[in-house]
């Protein structure tokens, strides 16, 4: 995934990614075949200290696909994706003019291992979820859920609860870094008024390797 050294991040900006962009990808390839389920994730702040930890669920009609109803040691790819999009050449300018169109991204691959939650801690990363979205999209009608509420302990048994613990990531940002200053301000001006929150991380990811140009 783009090998050039100047658009990796590390587990901060994986954190921020995360935080940012909560509905992941997560892959698993059991003895049946590769399978593929979108979920909402979130950091694992319970586990803060053991390094870069999420929490999510799946149906558990997903979770029996993924193989993870079976007994023994598991393990998936989650994939993060934050903002992307296309850039023109023909928004490049100087020495850059007359190159191949390009897509810019920001995006991480996490290898984890997998833990099935038991009925009480999966009970409660769903109200975790409940709380987290409720709190962005309805801060002032929002609902929560209510963990002793028999009705919605029925309901929860038909999901699955996971902890997945990151083993390894391969993480990018690419933001235009390998083009000219001309060429990146050009492509910000194209995205502010096509894609203003590509244009804002590109403007983030500028910042950060601002330190690195002028060394």
């Amino acid at each position: 995934m783009q090998p050039n050294p100047l658009y990796r991040i590390g587990e901060a900006e994986v954190r921020d990614l995360v935080a940012r962009a909560p509905w992941m990808l997560l892959v698993s390839h059991p003895a049946s075949g590769p399978v593929a389920s979108p979920s909402p994730v979130l950091l694992d702040d319970e586990h803060e200290g053991d390094g870069l930890v999420l929490v999510t669920h799946l149906g558990r009609a997903d979770a029996r696909l993924h193989g993870l109803l079976e007994p023994g040691e598991h393990r998936m790819l989650v994939v993060a994706q934050g903002e992307h999009g296309y850039i023109s050449p023909s928004w490049y300018v100087g020495a850059d003019a007359g190159q191949i169109p390009t897509w810019n991204f920001e995006m991480a691959s996490m290898t984890c291992d997998v833990e099935v939650l038991d009925a009480d801690a999966n009970m409660r990363t769903l109200r975790k979820l409940v709380a987290h979205f409720e709190s962005r999209y309805a801060p002032e009608g929002g609902v929560a859920l209510d963990i002793d509420d028999d009705g919605n302990r029925g309901m929860a048994m038909g999901t699955v609860g996971l902890r997945l613990r990151v083993r390894s990531f391969d993480a990018k940002s690419k933001m235009s870094q390998n083009k000219s200053a001309g060429t990146r301000a050009s492509v910000l001006a194209h995205l502010d008024a096509s894609h203003p929150a590509l244009a804002e991380r590109m403007r983030v990811a500028d910042r950060d390797a601002a330190p690195a140009r002028e060394a």
